[in-house]
C-alpha cells in the first residue's frame, strides 16, 4: 500500500514491465538508456523486468543467453530538455486573472519555407500532443518562454473543429504550470465547409466539436480545465460574405454562424454538466470598415459587436435562425460571458480612440484585441503601444482588458506580409521532431523536425526586427529560450556541435519473465564496498507506476520511493530498478522524497539493495513541506527537518552511530528559488528560499 501524510490513497499499485524502446519518441531521440550505456561502458539488462523477454522457465531447461546487438544512434547537438530551474511558474496551479490581458498568438507550424515546401501542411491543432516537442517542458518549451516574455495568455486558433483524436490536456497541464491563459479556438474554415454548416447554422459543427473536446482534456470534472479562459469561436468571419457557400452574400452568413456556434458550445456545456466557471466567450473580428448587419453601426471592428447584439434581439437578422438553447439562456451567455473582440496591425492610440469614442453603447460588455499586429513598427513603437494597452486595461472603469501579441513566431509557410510578424524566427539547429500530425484535412501524416528559435529576425530592418525585446520590455520580461535558442550552446558534451552517428555494441539479456530475479543476476561492485562519489554517474528516481496523466484520476501513489512497499519496484525478489540502473553504468541514484512525507515504512531494505549493487544513494528530502501552511513558519525549516531526519533513522539510514554506508549525499531543497513565487513567501523575495536552506 503507497500512502503518505498527503496522499492516503492507500492501495496496491501494479507494476510493469520496463522498455528501452520509446515509441512517443522520434528516432534517435527515442534511444536515451542506449545513449547512457554507452556513455558509461554499461549495458541495457532489464532481466525479468523487461517487456521483451521471454517467460522464465526452470533452470536447465532455458538458459539465460546473451546477445550483443549494434545500436546506432545519434549524439545530438542540443538536449532536448530544458534543465532544472528554467521555468518559471507563478504559483502552486493558480491562473492569473483574465485582465490585464498580455497574451500571444500561438499558431507555430515547423515549417521554414513557403507552403511548407510544397510537402502539404501540418495540422494547425498545436494543443495535440503530437506538437509537445514544440510547446512542453521536455522539449523547446514555447509556452514557458511566452511566460518569461511576460505573457499571461496564449491565443490559439484550431484547437477544437479539425478532428483531431489525440489528447490536448497536456498543454493545458502545463499552460496552467507556467500560469498562462488559454484562449482556445474553434476552427473557423467549418463553417465555409460544404460538409458543415448547412446555410451556416454551425449548432452540430461547434456542438460535436466542444463535445470532442471535453474527452480530449479540456474538461476536468464538471469544469472546465482550469488553464481554459476564453472560447474564440470565430475569427474574422466578416470575410464570409465573400465565400462560394454565401449567397446571397451579405453580413447575415457571419450572424447565423456566430449565433448557431454560440449556441452549440452552450449546448455541449449543457449536455457534458460542464459548467461556464470562468471560461468566457468571443469572436474577433477584422479591422475592415464594415457595417452591422442591422446598418446601425459602421466602423472597424465595432461593426462585429452589433452584430452579436442586434441578433440576440432579433434573430431574424441571422436569416431567422432558430436557437436550440433557449433565447434567454443565450442572452445570459451573452450578458455574463460574452467578450468582444478584434484583430489590429494599427497603433494602439488609434485604435484607442476609434473604438472608446462609440463604445458607451456596448457596456459593461468587455472588449480586447485579440490580434495586435505592430506590422511594420519599430521597437519603441511596440513598446509604447504594449505598455498604453496594458495601463488602459488597469484604469478603473475601463471596458477594455487587454490584448495578444501577434505573433510568437514567423509564419513561413504564408511568407510575403505575413513574414512581418513573429517575435522568433526559427533556426537551422535541430532539436527533435514532433509526432505525426495530421487532421481531417491535412492528411499527411508524419513527423516533422522541430528547429531552434532566434530572436534575430534578419529578414527585417534595424528596430523593426526587435520584437520580441519590444514585449519582454513592455511587459518586465526577458528573452529567456535556454536550450530552445539558436544561439545557447549545445547541452551536450564540449566539442559534440554537430550532429555524430555512432555505433555502440549494447549486451543485453534476452531473458526471462518472474517475479523473483534468478540468483547470480546482480552486478555487485565489490562486497559492499561503495564506489567513490565522483564522478558520479548518477540516475534521477522517481518512477511512479502510473501509466496515464495524472493517474487517472484517482489519487497519486506516494513519492517515497525508498519505503519498503516499492520493493518489488526496485528490489531483487521484484523488477530489480536499482540493478538495472548498476547495468547502464551507474554510481548513484537521486531521489526527492525520501524524508518528510511522513512515511512510517521500512527504508533499509532499499539501502541495503543499492549498497549490494554499489549505488550511492543520494536522498531528498520533501521540498514542499516549505511552502505547508503547518510546517515551516515564514521558512524556519528547524523543526520540519529535524523531525523527518529523526523518523529516517528509524526508518533505516541510521546504522549504529553513523549513517547507512550508502547514503553519500543528502539533497536538502530541489529548486527552492520558486518559493518566491508561492503564497507563503510574504513579501516574496528570496528571503525565504535562503531561510528554508539554512534552517533545513
Amino acid at each position: 500500500p503507497l500512502c503518505d501524510k498527503y496522499n492516503q490513497n492507500c492501495r496496491a499499485w501494479p507494476i510493469w514491465c520496463l522498455s528501452s524502446e520509446l515509441s512517443f519518441l522520434p528516432g534517435a531521440l527515442a534511444l536515451r538508456a542506449q545513449a547512457v550505456a554507452g556513455a558509461w561502458g554499461g549495458s541495457v539488462s532489464l532481466g525479468p523486468a523487461s517487456c521483451d523477454s521471454e517467460p522464465w522457465t526452470p533452470p536447465g531447461k532455458t538458459t539465460m543467453a546473451t546477445t550483443t546487438v549494434a545500436t546506432t544512434f545519434a549524439t545530438a547537438t542540443r538536449a532536448t530538455t530544458r534543465p532544472h530551474g528554467t521555468t518559471r511558474p507563478r504559483g502552486n496551479g493558480e491562473m492569473p486573472p483574465l485582465s490585464p490581458i498580455r497574451g500571444i498568438a500561438y499558431g507555430a507550424l515547423p515549417c521554414t519555407t513557403h507552403a511548407c515546401g510544397g510537402r502539404g501542411l501540418p495540422s494547425e491543432d498545436m494543443l495535440q500532443d503530437s506538437y509537445e516537442m514544440q510547446w512542453g517542458p521536455e522539449g523547446r518549451d514555447d509556452l514557458n518562454s511566452m511566460a518569461a516574455l511576460g505573457a499571461t495568455a496564449v491565443r490559439l486558433y484550431h484547437s477544437f473543429g479539425l478532428g483531431v483524436d489525440r489528447d490536448h490536456q497536456g498543454f493545458l497541464d502545463h499552460a496552467q504550470s507556467v500560469g498562462m491563459n488559454v484562449f482556445a479556438g474553434y476552427h473557423t474554415e467549418n463553417a465555409n465547409d460544404p460538409a458543415e454548416c448547412p446555410e451556416y447554422d454551425c449548432f452540430d459543427t461547434w456542438k460535436a466539436a466542444t463535445l470532442q473536446g471535453f474527452k480530449l482534456g479540456f474538461q476536468r470534472g464538471s469544469e472546465w480545465h482550469p488553464a481554459v479562459a476564453m472560447l474564440i469561436l470565430l475569427n474574422e468571419p466578416d470575410f464570409f460574405e465573400s465565400a462560394p457557400k454565401c449567397v446571397p452574400s451579405g453580413a447575415w452568413c457571419r450572424t447565423k454562424a456566430m449565433l448557431s456556434a454560440l449556441d452549440g458550445v452552450l449546448a455541449a456545456e449543457k449536455e457534458a454538466g460542464v459548467s461556464a466557471g470562468r471560461v468566457k466567450l468571443t469572436v474577433t473580428w477584422s479591422f475592415a470598415m464594415r457595417a452591422s448587419v442591422d446598418g446601425k453601426v459602421n466602423g472597424p471592428g465595432i461593426f462585429g459587436f452589433q452584430d452579436i447584439v442586434a441578433a440576440l434581439d432579433d434573430p431574424t437578422w441571422a436569416k431567422d435562425y432558430e436557437s436550440r438553447t433557449p433565447m434567454h439562456e443565450m442572452r445570459e451567455a451573452f450578458r455574463t460571458r460574452w467578450v468582444h473582440g478584434l484583430n489590429t496591425q494599427s497603433p494602439w492610440d488609434f485604435v484607442n480612440e476609434l473604438i472608446t469614442k462609440d463604445y458607451a453603447q456596448f457596456a459593461p460588455i468587455p472588449w480586447f484585441i485579440g490580434e495586435y499586429g505592430g506590422n511594420g513598427q519599430p521597437e519603441a513603437q511596440i513598446r509604447k503601444d504594449l505598455e498604453g494597452m496594458q495601463s488602459t486595461a488597469e484604469m478603473e472603469g475601463s471596458n477594455f482588458i487587454g490584448g495578444a501579441m501577434f505573433q510568437f513566431q514567423t509564419t513561413y509557410w504564408k511568407g510575403g506580409s505575413e513574414m512581418n510578424f513573429g517575435l522568433f524566427g526559427l533556426g537551422d539547429v535541430l532539436l527533435g521532431e514532433t509526432g505525426p500530425l495530421c487532421d481531417k484535412y491535412n492528411q499527411n501524416c508524419r513527423a516533422w523536425p522541430i528547429w531552434c528559435l532566434s530572436s534575430e529576425l534578419s529578414f527585417l530592418p534595424g528596430a523593426l526586427a526587435l520584437r520580441a525585446q519590444a514585449v519582454a520590455g513592455a511587459w518586465g520580461g526577458s528573452v529567456s529560450l535556454g536550450p530552445a535558442s539558436c544561439d545557447s550552446e549545445p547541452w551536450t558534451p564540449p566539442g559534440k556541435t554537430t550532429m555524430a552517428t555512432t555505433t555502440v555494441a549494447t549486451t543485453f539479456a534476452t531473458a526471462t519473465r518472474a517475479t523473483t530475479r534468478p540468483h547470480g543476476t546482480t552486478r555487485p561492485r565489490g562486497n559492499g564496498e561503495m564506489p567513490p562519489l565522483s564522478p558520479i554517474r548518477g540516475i534521477a528516481y522517481g518512477a511512479l507506476p502510473c501509466t496515464t496523466h495524472a493517474c487517472g484520476g484517482r489519487g497519486l501513489p506516494s513519492e517515497d520511493m525508498l519505503q519498503d512497499s516499492y520493493e518489488m519496484q526496485w528490489g531483487p525478489e521484484g523488477r530489480d530498478d536499482l540493478n538495472s540502473m548498476a547495468a547502464l553504468g551507474a554510481t548513484a541514484v537521486r531521489l526527492y522524497h525520501s524524508f518528510g512525507l511522513g512515511v512510517d515504512r521500512d527504508h533499509q531494505g532499499f539501502l541495503d539493495h543499492a549498497q549490494s549493487v554499489g549505488m550511492n544513494v543520494f536522498a531528498g528530502y520533501h521540498t514542499e513541506n516549505a511552502n505547508d501552511p503547518a510546517e515551516c513558519p515564514e521558512y524556519d525549516c528547524f523543526d520540519t527537518w529535524k523531525a523527518a531526519t529523526l523518523q529516517g533513522f528509524k526508518l533505516g539510514f541510521q546504522r549504529g552511530s553513523e549513517w547507512h554506508p550508502a547514503v553519500a549525499m543528502l539533497i536538502l531543497l530541489n529548486e527552492p528559488d520558486f518559493f518566491e513565487s508561492a503564497p507563503k513567501c510574504v513579501p516574496s523575495g528570496a528571503w525565504c528560499r535562503t531561510k528554508a536552506m539554512l534552517s533545513a
